[in-house]
């Protein structure tokens, strides 16, 4: 899958010079956290059912109101305002149909736009995998596997 991918990615963030030996490297890190190694768009809680995936985002003492914007694709897009907004800037309607972030030519367009537009090859080529994380999740989970991933791919 990394194969069939990672050349997408690459093209995109190359399109819009955001294609640094330190971007690229957090960028296939990001990748295989967000998509728990597939390297394919997948859908927030891929393990449930369809029927218990509904009633877990509909369980709103676990988290905020999801609705049917939770998270898909190569970086997780989630929440309404989100979809709202990479509709807009993608000119794609995803508020309408929230599962063409599953389509990979359009989760690659996601990524590649959420990538510019949280200015995380920046950070990342400061090697501040930290940030890069936060930017990305919000926190740092995932943050230990980020650095081993990237690490090692700059390594070679």
């Amino acid at each position: 899958n990394i194969a069939k991918t990672w050349p997408l990615v690459f093209k995109g963030l190359n399109a819009v010079g955001l294609a640094s030996r330190e971007s690229c490297a957090a960028a296939i890190g990001t990748l295989a956290i967000e998509t728990a190694s597939t390297f394919l768009p997948v859908e927030e809680a891929y393990w449930l059912s369809p029927m218990a995936r509904m009633a877990y985002y509909a369980d709103t003492s676990k988290h905020a109101y999801y609705g049917s914007y939770w998270g898909r694709g190569l970086i997780q897009l989630t929440l309404e305002s989100n979809y709202r907004k990479y509709s807009e800037l993608l000119e794609i309607d995803l508020l309408g149909f929230p599962e063409l972030a599953l389509n990979l030519g359009v989760s690659v367009k996601i990524f590649v736009e959420y990538w510019k537009q949280r200015d995380i090859a920046s950070v990342a080529d400061l090697h501040d995998w930290r940030e890069v994380r936060r930017r990305v999740q919000g926190a740092d989970a995932g943050l230990n596997r980020l650095i081993q991933i990237t690490e090692d791919l700059l390594r070679l």
